[in-house]
């Protein structure tokens, strides 16, 4: 049996061991990921007959910050919390409204609106997190998740995240929250109206930053 040449070694695991700690960047490594996700939830769901999990469920993803996900402050990027929340927001959408998100006929689409995060603690390369996700609150328009960034190693929180959603028909026109989650065969009572009230009295705070789009003082510098 032939050695592998010492040249082609020396070439060959440093850009191997380069390859494997940017797994994550690699060309279409995101849009595999997502369809793998997908493709698990859609089974999960047809075998649950789109069944919705209950209402408040959390759903946890494991991930670890490998190098492709740093910058040059040597902590986790900030634009990586976003694309991560990706993968948190496909995987409760189709958890909670599997009938919306898979059934053609209904032609109704959750986009995403919008995304605040609030930054603990970093996160460090080679660390394990959990993002935990589930829905927070709604109004007649909006529909708020909640999402946390916990270092596994310590239980630490390192990010609090709210993403806005919001449900729309082909044509543009917003379906409600009450009627998506009533299509998805949710039911509410006292205790489902008193805790979308309380977490709703946080969230209209986040809708107010929407004020920015008529800042009545100029960009310009002259």
């Amino acid at each position: 049996m032939k050695s592998i040449p010492t040249e082609a070694l020396a070439i060959g695991v440093p850009i191997g061991l380069l390859l494997a700690a940017h797994l994550k960047s690699l060309p279409f490594a995101y849009t595999i990921r997502s369809w793998f996700l997908l493709r698990a939830l859609m089974k999960r769901a047809k075998e649950n007959q789109m069944k919705p999990d209950p209402l408040f469920s959390i759903i946890s993803q494991d991930h670890r910050c490998y190098l492709d996900d740093i910058d040059y402050n040597q902590h986790m990027n900030n634009g990586m919390y976003n694309k991560i929340l990706d993968f948190s927001r496909i995987h409760l959408l189709y958890t909670l409204f599997p009938r919306v998100m898979m059934e053609p006929d209904q032609h109704i689409f959750g986009h995403s609106a919008g995304v605040v995060t609030l930054f603990r603690k970093e996160i460090l390369p080679f660390t394990k997190y959990t993002v935990q996700s589930r829905l927070y609150t709604w109004n007649d328009k909006w529909v708020f998740l909640q999402h946390r960034f916990i270092i596994k190693e310590t239980n630490e929180i390192a990010c609090f995240a709210f993403s806005k959603i919001v449900f729309k028909k082909v044509s543009g026109k917003t379906v409600t929250p009450k009627e998506v989650l009533e299509l998805c065969g949710h039911h509410f009572d006292e205790n489902v109206e008193q805790r979308r009230a309380y977490n709703w009295e946080t969230a209209q705070h986040i809708l107010n930053l929407d004020k920015i789009r008529t800042d009545p003082y100029s960009w310009s510098n002259l």
